[in-house]
């Protein structure tokens, strides 16, 4: 029984230092957002979108063609 308690106490331990643990990484990463003005901010916005927009139009994707898939565009 004794294995148990000490079972039961050390997850107990390890779930609070978790816990702890999570609380001070997200405290972390939002103590100091960058602050930026509106032309800024949507400067960045259009940066962001560009760069997926590339990346979602390489050929040489690993998705496969639309032929691959099944897709067909007759009507």
């Amino acid at each position: 029984m004794p294995a148990v308690g000490a079972l039961f106490a050390l997850l107990f331990v390890a779930t609070i230092a978790g816990t702890i643990g999570l609380w001070y990484a997200i405290d972390r990463e939002t103590d100091d957002p960058p602050r930026m003005d509106r032309a800024e901010a949507e400067r960045a916005a259009r940066q962001d979108a560009d760069e997926s927009e590339d990346r979602s139009s390489d050929e040489g994707n690993d998705w496969g063609t639309e032929t691959e898939w099944g897709v067909d565009d007759r009507q």
